[in-house]
């Protein structure tokens, strides 16, 4: 069995992947809205805290992180969770995602080192826009399959 992953950073969908039937069943969709807020939505501050090191010097403090970027990676670990729980029950053998560079080095930061390894094609484009039928075109010129 074959799981197709398309991941952006807002939707991800779950396929089973039939290439002998050129078939797509959707198995999952996970959604995070949270990514379509803009930065000044997020509960933070709009200044930075302040210190005094000395009579003459202060500072600023800067956040460590961009709350966008934490919801970022907060999506994609809600994917490698998705993949790996997929993995421990068996529900795929192998594994294409497809997702634009930057989601997809995220979610493979995510996933331990077993979903890697089932890992057959990392397609790096934003299947934002992509139907059904984008989405089997897609597989039938990009993919590779080892076992072929």
């Amino acid at each position: 069995m074959i799981w197709v992953i398309t991941a952006n950073a807002i939707a991800c969908h779950i396929y089973d992947y039939d290439k002998h039937a050129t078939k797509l069943t959707l198995i999952k969709e996970i959604t995070h809205p949270e990514n379509r807020l803009k930065k000044e939505d997020f509960l933070t501050s709009d200044k930075p805290g302040h210190y005094k090191s000395s009579a003459t010097n202060r500072g600023a403090y800067a956040p460590r992180t961009d709350p966008k970027d934490v919801e970022f990676d907060n999506f994609a670990r809600q994917i490698a969770k998705e993949l790996d729980h997929g993995r421990v029950t068996n529900a795929y053998e192998k594994l294409i995602i497809i997702s634009p560079s930057h989601m997809d080095g995220m979610i493979l930061h995510h996933v331990d080192k077993h979903v890697k390894d089932m890992v057959i094609n990392n397609i790096q484009k934003d299947p934002q826009n992509f139907n059904e039928k984008d989405l089997l075109h897609c597989l039938k010129t990009e993919a590779q399959f080892p076992d072929q």
